[in-house]
């Protein structure tokens, strides 16, 4: 067989530029590349499927694996299935069944010269690891060299003639797939610098017994795999097979939809069969990917300036060089890039993500719904985590259609499952404490927001997660307090929300005397819009009209409900509790959330205004309080129902304090939510008031009698 894609040239050849600082330039400083990279070791860090990790275990059981993995021959002789080559890597000989090339893909226009830059790179460091590097450009798409998905391409290529729309990654990836399968060896995209052999990734997978090898997609979900960076330890492989082979599929993919291209041949389509193979391993993100998509303010290796060569200081003028493209752009590099090595001795390579993005955005409502019709069409698993993705893409698109297509997702789900009506898994808080509940809340929204497996850090660029944060919590609030069913929150926030679910305007009317029923449709409906958990909070009522509301409500969702989530929260200073209250009643003033468009809303407000200390006003509250208490402990004492007590001064009062009561709310529930201390503290939307005495709380702290300031000192922060 002919070889089917034209080598790079070696690091010394001229690529016939006309820039004064080109690729081949750069080459000639990194002459020392070898001995640099013979001092960057791996350290493994996760427990995760780092490569650190695994190759630490290959050394203490290298004797009892088969290692399968790729020859490291310099050349490219084409042998029979049965011929392998034999090379000794450290203290492990290993067996290669596939030439050792590294795949690169250019379509289109001429490759740019910073590019250039790190394709020479990477060349460089595999040739010293006995890899070859091949380049394949649009005269490489032939019949011959892509039998499977040739007549797919032409129609892509044809489009892009048509309408000048950029349908290259869409080609791309069918290109890449195509070539792993015939091919195996290692793909990586353009933006790619290799800072290590990539040979022991192979090693890697050959110790797990798989025959490919992918890396977590850096686009923030790392249960997808990326289709930028991968290998294959052997040709023919079933999971390529099944990307390339199925020609209904590929006569269906639609080019004019390239803006979900995730979908119809990126990370989703890759994952989606690798779900249905055991063949594969997907490797820690950091691998490839230390930075993520959309952190180019942390590539230290690479920037552009401007054309007087002054603009930008993100990379350091020294041991970098300028590199100018035909058009005038210039870019100051740094290769190899010993930033990154430093940062992430794990990482094989860092993508530069400042080269350009190929994926293009449409409108939201467009792609949400261009999502949720690839994923009602081929997700057959409703179990598959990519329903929950769809879900959030679409949730979180605030698209006017998001609605109908929320609804469309989960009753497809619901049809795979064989299931009847869901519903949502009711949370029921009980409490004495109106500003304690609403924090309660939000800490809960946002642990629900983020699974147990989610890793969640913060860096100067902000906050990050590598799964989406899910809207999977409803908070229905506390409908039966005092006049609550006649505020603006429920008449033109709640109920608007509730309706788009599906909520009855009559079951709404009925909320305050037929609670259950209310609730029950509630958490019908909630479930249908893809919600998992919905939050009832109920406290004491202090409306002379009905006072002991709140106690048949309470009553009534315990026996309706019995599986339901119990907290019960109070607050044991009641001083600093009657001083919140009072001035909330007040003034019509309770907690704040966080406008996110106003930055000033960031600030801490003043401490709260102060109040008169009235010692009837205090005994009423005081007795309800004491009643309300008495009363929900005895009812699930009288039904045998556990539940979590919290106290917010014990439970509540801080952020080390949030996270520990979170972390036992998870344990006690069995909850799947993240308890990540920075995370919580990063989301939670309350905007906080200013901790003063509490003695500055009160106009006239003299009157307060002694009994109270002996057990509640005044001089204590509230």
């Amino acid at each position: 067989m002919a070889e089917r894609a034209t080598l790079l040239p070696t690091a010394e050849a001229d690529f016939g530029m006309s820039t004064t600082t080109g690729a081949a330039e750069v080459v000639r400083a990194m002459q020392d590349v070898r001995n640099e990279l013979r001092g960057v070791r791996r350290d493994a860090r996760r427990p995760q499927w780092g490569v650190g990790r695994v190759v630490g275990l290959i050394s203490t059981v290298c004797l009892a694996l088969a290692a399968v993995v790729f020859a490291l021959s310099s050349g490219f002789d084409v042998r029979g299935a049965g011929d392998f080559a034999l090379q000794t890597l450290g203290s492990v000989d290993v067996e290669l069944e596939v030439e050792p090339v590294g795949h690169v893909i250019w379509l289109g226009s001429k490759l740019p010269n910073v590019k250039r830059v790190f394709l020479h790179r990477n060349q460089e460091l595999l040739h010293q690891a006995g890899w070859k590097l091949k380049l394949w450009r649009s005269e490489d798409i032939t019949q011959q060299n892509f039998p499977y998905t040739y007549s797919t391409i032409r129609r892509a290529l044809k489009y892009h003639d048509e309408s000048g729309e950029n349908v290259f990654s869409m080609i791309g990836d069918l290109m890449k797939f195509e070539i792993m399968y015939h091919f195996g060896g290692l793909y990586m995209d353009t933006n790619i610098e290799l800072l290590r052999d990539p040979t022991e990734l192979f090693t890697v997978a050959a110790s797990l017994n798989k025959e490919v090898f992918l890396v977590a997609d850096p686009g923030g979900d790392k249960r997808f795999a990326s289709a930028g960076f991968m290998g294959a330890l052997k040709k023919h492989s079933p999971l390529f097979a099944s990307l390339v082979a199925n020609e209904q599929y590929l006569n269906e993919i639609p080019f004019e939809e390239h803006c979900v291209a995730n979908a119809w041949t990126g990370p989703m389509f890759l994952t989606l069969k690798v779900l249905h193979f055991d063949s594969a391993v997907i490797l820690d993100r950091d691998t490839a990917y230390p930075l993520l998509c959309g952190q180019d303010t942390r590539d230290r290796c690479l920037e552009r300036v401007g054309a007087d060569e002054t603009t930008g200081s993100k990379v350091e003028q020294s041991d970098s060089v300028l590199v100018k493209e035909e058009n005038g752009d210039m870019w100051r590099v740094k290769v190899p890039c010993h930033d990154i090595m430093k940062e992430y001795p794990e990482a094989t390579a860092v993508d530069h993500f400042s080269l350009g993005k190929s994926w293009i955005n449409c409108k939201p409502s467009a792609r949400s719904q261009k999502l949720v019709d690839w994923t009602l069409r081929y997700v057959h698993d409703p179990a598959s985590f990519i329903f929950d993705f769809t879900l959030d893409q679409v949730r979180w698109s605030q698209s006017p259609n998001s609605e109908k297509l929320t609804k469309k997702l989960v009753e497809r789900r619901q049809t795979l499952l064989g299931a009847g009506s869901a519903r949502a898994q009711l949370i029921l808080l009980a409490t004495t404490a109106r500003s304690g509940s609403t924090l309660m809340s939000e800490m809960l929204r946002e642990a629900f927001n983020a699974d147990e497996d989610t890793v969640v850090w913060e860096d100067e660029t902000g906050l990050h997660s590598d799964i989406p944060l899910y809207n999977r919590f409803f908070d229905l609030g506390d409908l039966w307090s005092e006049t609550t069913m006649g505020q603006d929150w429920v008449t033109k926030d709640l109920w608007p929300k509730l309706k788009g679910f599906g909520v009855t305007q009559s079951s709404f009317d009925d909320a305050l005397d037929q609670p259950a029923l209310f609730v029950d449709e509630v958490l019908q409906k909630s479930a249908s819009a893809g919600y998992q958990y919905v939050l009832v909070k109920v406290g004491w009522n202090a409306d002379p009209k009905d006072s002991t509301m709140s106690k048949r409500v309470a009553s009534n969702l315990l026996d309706s409900f019995p599986h339901a989530n119990v907290i019960f929260m109070e607050r044991a200073n009641v001083l600093a509790q009657f001083a919140s209250l009072t001035a909330a009643q007040d003034t019509g003033l309770w907690m704040k959330f966080v406008d996110a468009l106003n930055p000033a809303d960031q600030r801490v407000l003043p401490a709260p205004p102060k109040v008169d200390f009235n010692f009837p006003r205090f005994k009423v509250m005081f007795d309800q309080r004491h009643d309300w208490i008495t009363f929900f402990h005895d009812e699930m004492e009288k039904r045998d129902r556990k539940y979590v007590h919290l106290v917010y001064e014990e439970h509540l009062a801080d952020t080390e304090k949030q996270a520990e009561t979170m972390s036992r709310l998870k344990d006690f529930f069995g909850f799947d939510v993240n308890v990540n201390r920075n995370f919580l503290q990063s989301s939670v939307r309350l905007v906080k008031s200013a901790s003063v005495p509490l003695q500055d709380r009160f106009n006239n702290p003299h009157e307060i009698p002694v009994l109270l300031t002996r057990a509640f000192p005044l001089d204590e922060i509230a």
